[in-house]
């Protein structure tokens, strides 16, 4: 498996507008770690002065004070930081997630359809917190780190060039360590995340379809999933945190047996004489150098303690990148349709979902304007996928729709859409008042057209007997009836008044008489208007201009109802089971 490198450059885009504030943030990183480092300097000269013939506890006290003052600075400035760091963190994560969100919003459904959309949510929620805990969090550690090493090597060299010649030498060793240790570490991060998103998407997918798995009584074999999903999470959290154990642990082991060597080597200098190969070196130096040594070695540590979790940001990074990064679903369209929509043709159309099996083939129609046109046939024969092609959601390899004589393709979607209302079988509200979710394609009606939209839906009965009326806040789990939410669509659809019509199994799981109630407000809708209705229930469609009868993908029959049942085909034949 070949092993990608972290690539910092991917947060560039997302830092816009946060440079100023990070640099600041940086500034004072370095003030706060230079008022730091110069205590073990000041500290080294009080020890010199105290070892000075007439040296009285007065003399002594300035250096208290500078100490003292060195401190409270260091920890304003450090608050400062940490403060800046934390404000530029949150303004870059919040980016990144409108700039996911946005690419969720923009991608194509054969994206959404290959990606499980539990992973998809654990991307734009823990990844992205990832993000900003790991990654700018660590950088500011890393930063804070290479001052600190600046500083140390600036007054060791300045107390000992000797010595500090030793310190460098001998730095390279344990850097080698923590990157030998810490080099796979990428990998098994990525696989970590991978395996808690196919948790998270098994979950969700559980939660989410909970009546269907009582329904049939699969509650024990989700659980068997679940347990082997987690198990496997479990597998790679351990690899992960395995891997990540090593770094800390080795690197100290080795800076401590590095400030050990010096240690030794310090007190040999001083104790052979008090200048050393043109070194003057006294007890007080000494005991500032060995402090400089071990905050020279500490930088290293920290960055060796943060690197699992750089390691796992990054990681996450690249999960969040790849959404936003993945191709988008273009509107090329400028041609205008016009207000209104005279002609619906569909000319030669073949697709595939996945570019080897064919779903449509050679599906050609002419609809007039008015006229009710019903898809029929057996589950799988391409029924719902004409109207996923009419709504641009999918574009055909071969073929079009063309509106007033112009290529779906080459309109803009949003206007090509907006002469279109479409009920779905699985019918989505969101969470808000019966009134808005009626509105939610026309946010700026008045209640009078709100509450009129329901009544030809016949909605305005069941809405005003609930306990808030049209203020009630319903969502796709509130209490109501699969029928009263498909009500609730449709009255979205009479609300915006669309020239052209979509049911998509629309009535198969509403009960007979709201299916009656319905029958009834989308006669009267439907009146000039253009209409394609997908459904089971071959009684739905009786009043249809034209039925079209398809099977693996192909119109093999059409006509309307009674010409069918006379032709006695397999229309005929799908009829008569029902029947039965």
């Amino acid at each position: 498996m070949k092993k990608k490198s972290l690539n910092l450059a991917l947060l560039k885009p997302y830092l816009k507008g946060s440079a100023p504030l990070l640099g600041l943030s940086l500034v004072f990183a370095f003030l706060s770690v230079s008022s730091k480092m110069a205590i073990p300097f000041v500290t080294g000269k009080a020890i010199d002065l105290m070892k000075q013939e007439g040296f009285t506890p007065e003399k002594i006290t300035p250096y208290l004070f500078l100490i003292f003052g060195l401190l409270i600075v260091g920890s304003l400035l450090r608050y400062v930081f940490d403060y800046t760091l934390s404000k530029t963190g949150q303004k870059v994560v919040k980016n990144m997630r409108d700039s996911l969100f946005d690419s969720l919003n923009s991608v194509p459904l054969s994206y959404l359809d290959t990606h499980p959309h539990g992973d998809l949510l654990l991307r734009l929620t823990n990844d992205i917190e990832n993000v900003q805990t790991g990654l700018i969090t660590g950088a500011g550690a890393l930063f804070e780190g290479i001052v600190q090493i600046l500083i140390t090597l600036f007054f060791m060299f300045y107390l000992n060039w000797a010595l500090a010649l030793a310190v460098v030498v001998l730095t390279p060793i344990s850097i080698l360590v923590s990157r030998f240790v810490s080099k796979s570490n990428s990998v098994y991060f990525k696989q970590q995340n991978a395996k808690m998103g196919e948790l998270t998407a098994h979950t969700l997918e559980s939660i989410s379809n909970l009546e269907t798995i009582h329904a049939y009584g699969m509650e024990r074999k989700r659980e068997e999933e679940f347990l082997r999903c987690d198990e496997e999470v479990r597998k790679a959290n351990f690899k992960a945190t395995f891997a990540s154990a090593w770094i800390n642990p080795s690197t100290r082991l080795v800076n401590n047996l590095i400030y050990a060597s010096i240690t030794l080597f310090g007190a040999y200098m001083l104790l052979s004489s008090p200048s050393w190969l043109g070194v003057t070196f006294t007890v007080g130096a000494l005991s500032s150098f060995l402090s400089y040594s071990l905050q020279y070695m500490t930088p290293f540590n920290e960055i060796a303690d943060v690197a699992s979790d750089v390691f796992y940001a990054g990681a996450s990074l690249s999960r969040v990148q790849e959404t936003i990064s993945a191709p988008k679903d273009v509107d090329e369209g400028t041609r205008p349709l016009g207000k209104e929509i005279d002609t619906l043709e569909a000319k030669g159309i073949n697709f595939s979902y996945d570019g080897k099996r064919q779903i449509i083939k050679n599906f050609s129609l002419d609809v007039y304007k008015g006229h009710k046109i019903a898809l029929v046939g057996p589950t799988g024969c391409g029924k719902t996928t004409i109207i996923n092609l009419l709504m641009r959601f999918y574009d055909p390899q071969e073929g079009c729709f063309e509106m007033n004589g112009i290529p779906t393709q080459e309109a803009r979607k949003d206007e090509m859409r907006s002469h279109i209302g479409m009920v779905l079988q699985e019918t989505w509200l969101e969470k808000a008042s019966i009134r808005d979710n009626i509105a939610f394609g026309k946010p700026d009606a008045s209640m009078l057209e709100v509450v009129e939209a329901a009544k030809k839906a016949h909605a305005d009965e069941f809405i005003r007997r609930l306990p808030e009326g049209y203020d009630t806040v319903v969502s796709n789990s509130s209490g109501l009836s699969q029928g009263e939410k498909q009500l609730l669509c449709v009255a979205r659809i009479l609300l915006v008044k669309p020239e052209i019509v979509l049911l998509d199994e629309a009535t198969s799981n509403i009960d007979l008489r709201t299916e009656l109630a319905l029958g009834k407000a989308f006669d009267e809708l439907m009146k000039g208007k253009t209409s394609l209705v997908v459904a089971h229930r071959l009684s739905t469609i009786r009043n249809s201009d034209l039925i079209l009868v398809m099977k693996d993908g192909e119109i093999i029959e059409q006509g309307n109802f009674d010409q069918l049942l006379l032709q006695n085909g397999f229309f005929a034949e799908l009829y008569r089971s029902q029947l039965a």
